[in-house]
């Protein structure tokens, strides 16, 4: 069955109604009509079950019949702190994360990050990244949008991770010299901050940095990924070790 995005206000308000491109979505290409069921999600971690009562050629008029908590989130609250890249390599990495089932993003303004955005853009870039994960989340049937934080510096970042029980800055360094991602008992790991570079990676020094504030360094092997490829690697990682993906074992 089809899922449609509503705040949850206007979800549980006396008379939640579709607009935009829904409606014609659903009357044209559905042909969904009243009596017809679908289920909305309102980005916090909700869905319900809804019927159609009214459907005009601009608005569509629901009832709510039930509500029940997501099971497609995960267990796991991965915060991606991510070098700044090229717009449309961000677009694109914002929905691969948020289809991986990532708790929140921090765009990061790394030393060898590229792009510079300016205070006056920086607002319509994050409204257009929400507006991409909400995209994601109707295709993925994840219920919760990912928290999209405003761009800081990678000091910034570091200095306030502490909140986070496991911190890793992935680099492609010397292996030998760096941790092993599977540090911990994953039932010990209920959050992960982790870093990655943008084009080029981090610095010595921004690797230094971390490593100072309680990071671990470890490498995804011997070749070198593109920072859009990484993303994916990292956090489907992530999932697998420590979250929801199938390498988890759960013990009484």
């Amino acid at each position: 069955m089809r899922r449609f995005f509503l705040d949850r206000e206007k979800i549980l308000s006396d008379k939640p109604t579709l607009t935009g491109s829904d409606v014609k979505h659903l009357r044209t290409v559905l042909r969904l009509k009243p009596g017809d069921d679908l289920f909305l999600f309102d980005g916090q971690g909700s869905e319900y079950r809804a019927r159609i009562i009214a459907s005009t050629p601009k608005t569509i008029t629901l009832s709510v019949l039930e509500q029940f908590p997501s099971i497609a989130e995960s267990p796991l609250e991965i915060t991606v702190g991510q070098g700044l890249l090229k717009t449309r390599k961000m677009d694109r990495i914002v929905r691969q994360m948020t289809e991986l089932g990532i708790y929140a993003l921090i765009p990061v303004l790394a030393e060898r990050s590229v792009p510079r955005p300016r205070p006056e853009r920086r607002a319509q870039k994050e409204q257009r990244w929400e507006t991409i994960a909400h995209e994601s989340l109707k295709q993925c049937g994840r219920s919760q949008i990912p928290c999209i934080e405003p761009p800081v510096s990678f000091k910034e970042l570091v200095a306030v991770s502490r909140t986070h029980e496991l911190k890793i800055i992935f680099h492609e360094g010397n292996p030998g010299e760096e941790s092993n991602l599977y540090l911990k008992d994953p039932r010990d790991v209920r959050s992960v901050l982790a870093l990655i570079g943008p084009e080029g990676g981090f610095t010595p020094n921004e690797v230094q940095m971390a490593l100072e504030n309680g990071f671990v360094c470890v490498s995804l092997g011997p070749r070198i990924l593109r920072a859009d490829t990484a993303v994916v690697a990292i956090c489907a990682v992530l999932q697998y070790a420590f979250g929801d993906a199938g390498g988890r074992q759960e013990t009484s």
